[in-house]
């Protein structure tokens, strides 16, 4: 498997305090994934183009609604954008919107809580931050060749490396007769989300014992 360079910003638990001025474009997932929403949800145009079919991490068809994350609602403007992915320590969520007749991700549920579990190390203080990944796969084999960050690299290195990480583990089901991939390179979306653990004169304690 062949890792492409990634030139990963070096960055310490310092940058997350001066990140409280993120703006929190999905502040409200934390409460709708710990308890049922009761509201009605007017169904979007699916973000990938009309017609496109949307799976979620489960493989299950949903449909683009108002009660999705802005993440998940928001058009498409990349074609090579096949999946998005949302990552918090209390939620693993993908919707794939492109091409589901031609490739799909294969249900992962462990993989899937093992992410949430890196990332509830992060959960310092409030902070929303995104990445996207470029996949190669193999033209015979359809498995992972190369990854690369493209585009946006989150700005926390260590969660950088986890979002590479989640990417890399992916398996995908490939529709042509003999298994072999129609689609070799495609781009993974990624928002990550952290909750507030610690104060910040924990964290700045945490940083000095550091030194």
């Amino acid at each position: 498997m062949k890792f492409l360079p990634l030139f990963l910003p070096v960055v310490s638990l310092s940058l997350i305090l001066g990140c409280q001025s993120t703006p929190q474009t999905n502040t409200n997932v934390h409460t709708e994934t710990s308890q049922e929403v009761h509201q009605t949800k007017d169904v979007l145009p699916p973000p990938g183009g009309e017609g496109e079919i949307i799976l979620n991490e489960k493989g299950e068809e949903v449909q683009n609604h108002s009660g999705e994350i802005p993440f998940f609602q928001k058009k498409s403007d990349l074609p090579t954008e096949l999946f998005r992915v949302y990552i918090a320590s209390d939620s693993y969520m993908v919707r794939q919107i492109r091409h589901t007749d031609k490739i799909r991700r294969k249900p992962d549920a462990g993989g899937d809580e093992l992410s949430k579990e890196e990332m509830r190390k992060f959960d310092l203080l409030s902070f929303v931050d995104d990445g996207m990944i470029t996949i190669g796969l193999n033209t015979v084999t359809g498995k992972l060749e190369s990854i690369a960050f493209d585009r946006r690299v989150p700005r926390i290195n260590d969660v950088a490396k986890i979002i590479q990480n989640d990417a890399s583990r992916f398996n995908y089901e490939h529709a042509s007769k003999d298994g072999t991939p129609i689609i070799t390179k495609f781009l993974i979306s990624y928002q990550i989300r952290l909750y507030p653990g610690k104060t910040r004169d924990e964290i700045k304690q945490m940083l000095q014992k550091k030194k």
